[in-house]
This record gives structure tokens, sequence and C-alpha cells, in this order.
């Protein structure tokens, strides 16, 4: 049995109907699916602010096609033959020409090849430019939104380590600062989440992990965190199968101060059982060349393996 305190939940919870794959997925995000939540443009300015990049750039892709295709079909539903210089002389054409009606509005370019010439046509296009504009300028603001809101570039080994440790053994993440800011004031902290069986059936139990060193004042290479296996760890007196059975799983969150932004950031990551080496250790990713320090974080989850005790010692 474990001896080690178990520590308050932290806010995910203890018990669900079935098991759970993971709590964290590798980017830090918990793995949570919502269902019936709230919504509205606040939401989906969030939602553009957060999102990857890549959706994000087919989201705007597709919005702006999407527009164009709007109302250039209703610039077909009132007829082309209302729109100066339009192409009459096929369908195509005259698609063509109602796209491209819709083209110069929304963006405000107005070459003047087209343009409208009745009531109806003109109160279109005075209703897409409104749109155009009002599109354009949230494209700016999650822009502007996206670059001023500080974010972490932590690069994180592919796999923590049951490592040797001083005249013991210990649990090892090691992790780098991608960008060439500075991390200062970087705060580390380390949960083990554990599914035990009592007499209320499965529950997910957390314990925090004592480290060697929780804080540095500065990150310029990558930095080791080190939980030492101690009588009152956790993993005292475990086994890798025991591990498995339990589906471990170790959050890391760390904070600190970005010296680009000159604000907090936060990140979070995690290691589950099937992410952990049982008995390695890790190589050198840092070395000096030409009187400086050289980081190379190609190397960050470089290690050798070492020989491991079935079971992990409990003094």
């Amino acid at each position: 049995m474990i001896k080690a305190e178990r520590a308050q939940d932290p806010g995910i919870g203890s018990s669900f109907e079935r098991p759970l794959d993971r709590l964290v997925d590798k980017d830090g995000s918990f793995r949570v699916q919502r269902t019936g939540g709230i919504s509205g443009l606040r939401e989906g300015f969030i939602a553009l602010a957060t999102m990857p990049i890549a959706r994000l750039v087919v989201t705007f892709v597709c919005g702006y096609l999407g527009m164009n295709l709007v109302f250039g079909s209703l610039y077909m539903l009132i007829g082309v033959q209302h729109l100066g210089n339009a192409d009459l002389t096929s369908l195509g054409g005259k698609w063509m020409s109602a796209i491209g009606m819709s083209v110069q509005t929304l963006t405000t370019v107005g070459y003047g090849s087209l343009y409208p010439n009745s009531p109806s046509t003109w109160t279109l296009a005075a209703v897409e430019g409104v749109f155009g504009i009002l599109g354009f300028s949230l494209i700016s603001a999650v822009i502007y939104a996206r670059f001023a809101r500080p974010t972490t570039r932590l690069a994180y080994c592919e796999q923590a380590l049951i490592a040797p440790f001083k005249d013991g053994w210990s649990l090892q993440v090691r992790l780098a600062n991608k960008r060439s800011t500075l991390l200062v004031e970087v705060e580390a902290r380390m949960l083990m989440v554990m599914a035990d069986v009592d007499e209320h059936g499965e529950r997910l139990n957390y314990y925090n992990l004592k480290l060697q060193l929780d804080k540095v004042s500065f990150l310029p290479l990558s930095w080791t965190v080190v939980h030492p296996i101690t009588a009152e760890s956790p993993l005292a007196g475990l086994s890798y199968e025991e591990l498995v059975a339990r589906r471990a799983e170790v959050i890391i969150l760390l904070k600190g101060i970005d010296e680009g932004y000159m604000q907090q950031v936060l990140t979070r990551h995690s290691f589950r059982y099937d992410e952990m080496v049982w008995g390695g250790r890790f190589i050198r990713a840092f070395s000096s060349s030409n009187g400086a320090m050289r980081l190379d974080l190609g190397k960050l989850s470089d290690h050798t393996l070492v020989q491991a005790p079935e079971r992990l010692p409990k003094d």
C-alpha cells in the first residue's frame, strides 16, 4: 500500500464511471469534451484567439470564401444585369461578375470595373461593405490578441525517467525554453495521479511530489526536474507493473516570467505510465563552444539505459 500522504483533489475529480486514458494531453490541455456550454461572440473570439494557427488560417480562408459565395449568390439572385460592365454572355461569365463584385466590395478595393447601377445592388453593396469592414477588423483583433497574449514555448523530453539520484532513485523530467527570450523566476510543481481501489470502488488519488529543486532564477539552458524517491514518496516500494495497473500519470506545472512579454506565463505537461523509462540516465544536452554555452534541443530526450531494481526502495 502507498504510505505517502494524499493531496487534495486539485479540481479534476476523483471518480468516474469508466477509466480515463489520461487527464492531460501532451500539449498541456485537459481532456474535457464540453457539451451545452456557453456560446456567443465573446466565446467565439476567445476560440479564434486560442485555436492552433493552421486551423485559424483555414477558418479565415473558409469564412472569406463563404462570404463571397453568399453575396455573389445574392447578386445573381438580384440580377447581374444590374451591375455595370458585367459579363452577360454566359452563365459562367455572370457568376464571375457576381463573385468579382463581391470580392471588390468585401475587401473595399473597388477597382471600378464592376459597379452597382440599381437601388437593389447599391443596397446589397452597402451591406456587404459593412460586413467586410467588420470581418477584417475581427481578423486584425484576433492577430493582435494572439501576439499580445503571453505564451510559452517549452520543449519537454519525450519520456520521464526513473533514474539514479545520489544513493537512491528518482523520477526525472527534463525541459528547456525554445525561445531566445529568457524565462526568470521559474517554479515547478509535480503531481502524480494513480487509480486505487477502496471500499467505494476505483478512485483517482493525487500526490504532491516533493522536488529536489522547485525553483530556478534563470532558464537559459535545460532544467532537469528531480523528485527523489524517499519513504514519503508515493513511488516508494512500487514496481513498473503497479504503475501500469494504477494507470499512473505525472503532471508537471510550471510558471515563470518571460522577459519578452514581462508577464507571467504558465504551462502544463504530463507523462503517462507508458511514457516513463524504468531505469535511465539523461545525456547532457548542453556544452561549451568557443567560450559560450550551447544547448542542443534535439538531445533533450537522449538518455542511456541503466539497471533499475524490480521495486523501488522504500527507504
